[in-house]
């Protein structure tokens, strides 16, 4: 389990000080101060969450009524696929914690028990690890700090609504617009009430997103660094420089070197299976959750791209600011897609480089023993096929990434096209 102490914050895959900021290591850590018995920031979650799910039942509501304000209509939509995504992230999260908790150790450089592994190899990845989730999380920051100044920098823009019975209502501009059964004098006479119920809901949206976003990207740059290093001890087994540079192996004789080189073995193969036992429950955690993210993603690409495409082909200036506003968040669910997508096939990478580590061992010069533990590793790793995927054929790694960017912007051609040919 992970117990941060003074001056160890190196010796993990793991951003602690932006995971202590957001609250994500409080979430997770189970001597967090508790109320009622309860993770005080766990209540604190489901109290928000359900918040943010009690304002998203009110979007059907605007949806009836938007039907004839195309892009009203596609902003709800995409409000609504996100918002409630994100409580679902969340509510992932805490129904899964306590299996989190176990898993997270994989983390930790200490976690595998052979003595001999290169460190080098666990700083690579944590640095990238650290660096990785500071962009995404001030991506995020980022995006949410535009939307919510934004009616406070533009307070005199204006928003036209176009009704179901074809009429037009005027509101003020705010953070997302929802629609609220409410006419434009109530509305605009109470827009900081309007305000802070957008603000809060944006700040909820962005912190659900942020914490599970920093766990998966954490958990999968764990992975992918212990089965490198696995790699690298691999390869260089039973070698004389490996070798030399292990004072315990001084003075032995060739026999028992080759017995020592047996019982690394074993231990090299022990923690990489251990490894994967993570890994399969580490997919049981997220899969569903990830596999949706990229549907979510896509679908919010789509999304961003009609919007802007109707106010540029109208020039109307309502949609040309919310369409600044939605260029601004579509770093995020870019990154968040292309990230999802590059970690989980570099994984994939990894684990299945363990055969070429294996040949490249010089096994040669190892005894009978060691070469039926390589044998029988290789049969058991082809044996293992764990990976993410939509389908049996479909893997999610770099490829699907370009594959769902290609099918993005079929679907938004479609649109656009179907949109003009209404309109002839």
């Amino acid at each position: 389990m992970i117990e941060m102490k003074a001056g160890k914050e190196n010796d993990y895959v793991f951003n602690f000080t932006l995971s202590k900021y957001v609250g994500l290591y409080q979430v997770l850590h189970p001597n967090t101060k508790t109320l009622f018995g309860y993770n005080m920031y766990h209540i604190v979650i489901v109290f928000f969450g359900l918040l943010t799910l009690s304002v998203c039942l009110l979007f059907p509501i605007g949806l009836y009524h938007l039907m004839n304000d195309v892009t009203a209509f596609i902003l709800y939509i995409g409000c609504i696929d996100n918002f409630v995504f994100s409580c679902c992230k969340v509510i992932n999260i805490l129904y899964y914690i306590e299996d989190i908790w176990k898993c997270i150790d994989v983390t930790g450089f200490g976690f595998m028990k052979y003595k001999h592994y290169d460190v080098n190899v666990f700083k690579k990845w944590r640095r990238l690890c650290v660096q990785i989730t500071y962009i995404c999380s001030s991506l995020t920051f980022f995006a949410l700090i535009c939307w919510n100044s934004s009616p406070l920098i533009l307070n005199n823009t204006k928003i036209r609504i176009r009704n179901l019975d074809g009429s037009y209502n005027t509101y003020r501009l705010n953070v997302f617009n929802v629609y609220i059964m409410a006419s434009e004098e109530t509305y605009n006479e109470h827009f900081y009430v309007y305000f802070f119920i957008e603000t809060i809901i944006g700040i909820c949206f962005t912190y659900f997103t942020v914490i599970f976003d920093i766990f998966m990207i954490t958990m999968c740059f764990a992975l992918t660094c212990q089965l490198e290093t696995v790699c690298h001890a691999i390869q260089s087994l039973g070698y004389g420089r490996a070798m030399d540079r292990r004072s315990s192996t001084n003075g032995l004789t060739t026999s028992e070197k080759k017995r020592k080189v047996n019982d690394d073995l074993k231990q090299i193969l022990s923690d990489h299976k251990n490894i994967l036992t993570k890994m399969n429950d580490y997919y049981k955690i997220v899969r569903t959750i990830t596999l949706s993210q990229i549907f979510v993603a896509a679908s919010s690409h789509v999304f961003i791209w009609f919007i802007a495409a109707m106010s540029f082909d109208e020039g109307d200036t309502r949609d040309s600011i919310l369409s600044i506003k939605l260029f601004i968040v579509l770093p995020v669910f870019t990154f968040q897609l292309y990230v999802t997508c590059v970690l989980f096939g570099t994984i994939n990478e990894k684990k299945d480089a363990i055969i070429f580590a294996l040949y490249s061992s010089n096994w040669m010069d190892m005894n009978m023993e060691s070469r039926k533990l390589i044998v029988c590793a290789m049969n058991m790793n082809n044996a293992n096929q764990l990976k993410l995927k939509f389908t049996d054929t479909k893997i999610v790694n770099l490829e699907m990434f370009s594959h769902t960017m290609r099918l993005c912007y079929s679907i938004f051609s479609m649109l656009i096209n179907h949109n003009k040919s209404k309109h002839k």
